[in-house]
């Protein structure tokens, strides 16, 4: 695989299903700028935009995964209570 540039392993992952669309797009945006700013890549560009994308990902789920359905919820329901008192003591 050390044959292989940063660029074809992206397309090759991407063939394969390992990447979905938007990550594809986003690592294939950061390989061309790395690109055209240095006039080469690294072996090794294409594992670390993928670790940096996954990292993405991770923090991501982690963020919406935190909340229950139950507690979005109350969530929206203690905005509307806020809006809706605040209505009443500012009118």
């Amino acid at each position: 695989m050390q044959n292989e540039t940063p660029l074809r392993q992206l397309v090759k992952s991407y063939a394969n299903g390992l990447l979905d669309r938007d990550q594809y797009l986003e690592i294939r945006k950061k390989l061309l700028n790395k690109l055209s700013r240095q006039g080469e890549l690294a072996h090794d560009d294409f594992s670390k935009f993928l670790q940096q994308q996954q990292k993405k990902e991770i923090k991501k789920e982690i963020f919406w995964s935190s909340y229950s359905i139950s507690d979005w919820i109350i969530i929206v329901l203690g905005f509307m209570a806020a809006t809706t008192l605040a209505i009443f003591l500012y009118t």
